[in-house]
């Protein structure tokens, strides 16, 4: 049933029909409107064409997959459709799976992660029988910023990432230490690919990044970052160091970062969080915060660093 299948790039012609069996699991109305979506990304230039791929037969595409380059040495990937009809269905999806995990290898991909939505799960038995796991929930929330400035009670100094770029590296390191938060990544990636990768995220503002400091020692790290697509600051990484942790110190780096947003005459403020985390979880709902959307996250770890103890990687 194989004979004469093609796995390749899209040819441009293709790149509609692509999408379109990306999402054939949607409804017509939403299948049109991901569709627009995707084809407006590729011709602003923000999704490599190159990671779509189709398996072509006898000049039919009958399948594809869609498989993005992520600043930090990572991938993100959509699991594989194909015509639901053929009687060789799984053996396409491999195939497309297999294609789509070497070409994000070949680029420098140490990570492949694929974020569905608990409707979407029931696309992930491709991506499982090719070397993903579905490790956890990541749980997205939100709190609604007043006006009203506050100056948070902290024991801690705060200073900016320019500083002390050195020890703020050390420091996000030692906060991975004995993590609740996706631990499956540890010693993937090095310190540059993960400061790439968070610089990457919305609009970075250095002035956002904060190292903490107790009697001078360093115990910690926040990272805001401004997210115009949905007009909303999101603390892309809070951490405490493993031997600074149950001293309330997560706690004042929140309430900062709740006093920042309100500074910069923000209104909104986001985070997501492992499930499996429940510190951090009942922290932030202590704090008002509430979940507003949650994915499941499969993923596929290609290689580890060479560094040594300290753990590398968001």
């Amino acid at each position: 049933m194989t004979d004469h299948l093609v796995i390749e790039t899209a040819r441009p012609a293709e790149r509609t029909e692509a999408f379109r069996l990306a999402f054939q699991h949607l409804a017509r109305g939403e299948q049109v409107g991901r569709i627009k979506t995707a084809l407006e990304l590729v011709r602003r230039g923000d999704l490599d064409p190159t990671g779509i791929w189709i398996a072509r037969r006898q000049r039919h595409v009958i399948g594809s997959m869609i498989a993005v380059l992520s600043a930090g040495a990572s991938g993100l990937v959509w699991p594989p459709q194909v015509v639901l009809e053929l009687a060789d269905r799984p053996e396409i999806e491999d195939r497309l799976a297999r294609e789509a995990i070497r070409w994000l290898q070949g680029r420098g991909a140490k990570l492949g992660q694929a974020m569905l939505s608990p409707p979407d799960m029931h696309l992930s038995p491709p991506l499982l029988r090719n070397g993903f796991d579905h490790v956890t929930t990541l749980c997205y929330l939100r709190l609604e910023i007043d006006g009203t400035l506050t100056s948070p009670a902290t024991a801690l100094s705060l200073r900016p990432y320019a500083d002390d770029p050195e020890t703020f590296h050390e420091t996000l390191l030692r906060t991975y230490q004995a993590t609740d938060d996706c631990p499956e990544l540890t010693g993937i990636r090095d310190i540059d690919e993960i400061i790439e990768g968070h610089r990457s995220q919305g609009q970075h503002d250095p002035s956002a990044w904060l190292l903490a400091c107790h009697e001078g020692e360093p115990i910690g790290v926040l990272m805001l970052t401004w997210m115009p697509d949905w007009d909303s600051w999101d603390v892309a990484y809070v951490g405490v160091t493993a031997d600074h942790r149950r001293r309330g110190f997560g706690r004042q780096l929140m309430q900062h970062a709740i006093a920042e947003v309100q500074r910069r005459q923000g209104r909104l403020l986001t985070l997501s969080v492992d499930r499996r985390n429940r510190p951090a979880w009942e922290l932030y709902r202590s704090l008002g915060f509430e979940q507003f959307d949650e994915r499941e996250v499969l993923l596929n770890l290609w290689t580890r660093s060479c560094a040594p103890a300290p753990e590398a990687g968001r």
